[in-house]
C-alpha cells in the first residue's frame, strides 16, 4: 500500500458493516500503519474477525477521542479520515515525542532559532525557568521542532488537561522496572510556538510536581534534574538535558 495516497473503502467495515474483502483488506492495512510501535500487528486477510473489529474500536478511542466507538469504519466517515491522515504525516509524530527513545538534535549551536532563544528568555524572566533547560527539551521533545503531534505546536510534549484542545500522537512511557511501553495520548494544542514556551514555563512554575526543580531555579543542572521521573517518566532524563546543554553551550542563554 503507498503512502503517498489516501485509502479509499467502497463500503463500511467493521461492527454492522459490509465488509467487503478487499475493503477490509485496506482497512486492516491501514490500521496496521497507524497501530503504535511494539503492537502486534493485524494479520492482512480480509477476513473482520475480533481483533480487526477490537482494533477499530481502540483507533476510534485514541486517534479519533470517540467516548463509545462503534467499531465501524464507513467511507465518509471521521474515522478513515483521521486514519488517512496519520498515516500520511511522519511515523516520528505517530510513535515518539514526550519520552521517545534515543531521542537525538541534529541542530548545531550556532543554528538555534532566534526565535526559540528569545521564547526561551522570555520564560525565564516571566517564570524563573533557566532558558538553558528550556531550550534542552525543546531540542528533547520535539527534535529542535523537527517532530511533534500533527497541528499541535507542542515543542515540549505536553500532556493535554480536562477541558484543553488536544490531538492523539503516540509516545513511549517507562515503566517503573524501565520497561518502555507504547501509547496513545491527548497532547495539548497551542495556538503559536510563542504559547507553547510561556505554557511549558507556566506549567513548570506552578504545577506541584515541579516543586523540587523550582528550588534549582539558579542551577540549572540541578533543576534538569529534579525533572527526572515528574516531567518525563523515563529515569536518564535529567541527564539527557544536561548533556544537551554541555554539549551546545546552552547555558549562556541564561539571563
Amino acid at each position: 500500500m503507498s503512502l503517498s495516497r489516501h485509502v479509499r473503502i467502497t463500503a463500511s467495515v467493521g461492527k454492522g458493516g459490509t465488509n467487503r474483502r478487499d475493503d477490509v483488506r485496506a482497512i486492516q492495512e491501514l490500521l496496521n500503519s497507524n497501530l503504535p510501535k511494539y503492537t502486534p500487528r493485524l494479520r492482512v486477510d480480509g477476513l473482520c474477525g475480533f481483533r480487526t473489529f477490537e482494533a477499530i474500536r481502540k483507533i476510534q478511542q485514541n486517534l479519533v477521542g470517540m467516548s463509545s466507538p462503534d467499531g465501524r469504519i464507513d467511507p465518509r466517515g471521521p474515522t478513515l479520515r483521521l486514519l488517512n491522515e496519520s498515516k500520511l504525516s511522519s511515523s516520528v509524530n505517530r510513535v515518539t515525542t514526550l519520552s521517545g527513545v534515543n531521542a537525538k538534535s541534529s541542530i548545531s549551536n550556532s543554528s538555534i532559532p532566534t526565535t526559540v532563544i528569545q521564547a526561551a528568555q522570555a520564560a525565564q524572566r516571566k517564570w524563573k525557568v533557566p532558558a538553558s533547560v528550556t531550550i534542552a527539551q525543546w531540542m528533547l521533545e520535539s527534535g529542535s521542532g523537527k517532530r511533534m503531534p500533527s497541528h499541535s505546536n507542542n515543542l515540549f510534549g505536553i500532556k493535554a488537561g480536562r477541558g484543553q484542545s488536544f490531538v492523539m500522537a503516540g509516545t513511549h512511557e517507562e515503566t517503573k522496572d524501565h520497561k518502555l511501553v507504547a501509547i496513545m495520548a491527548p497532547f495539548r494544542v497551542f495556538s503559536s510556538m510563542n504559547e507553547a514556551f510561556d505554557q511549558h514555563g507556566r506549567l513548570l512554575a506552578t504545577h506541584p510536581a515541579y516543586k523540587l526543580a523550582r528550588q534549582h531555579t539558579d542551577d540549572p543542572d540541578a533543576y534538569a534534574n529534579a525533572l527526572t521521573y515528574h516531567y518525563a517518566t523515563k529515569s536518564g532524563y535529567g541527564t539527557l538535558l544536561i548533556s544537551y546543554m554541555k554539549k551546545y553551550d546552552l547555558y549562556k542563554y541564561n539571563k
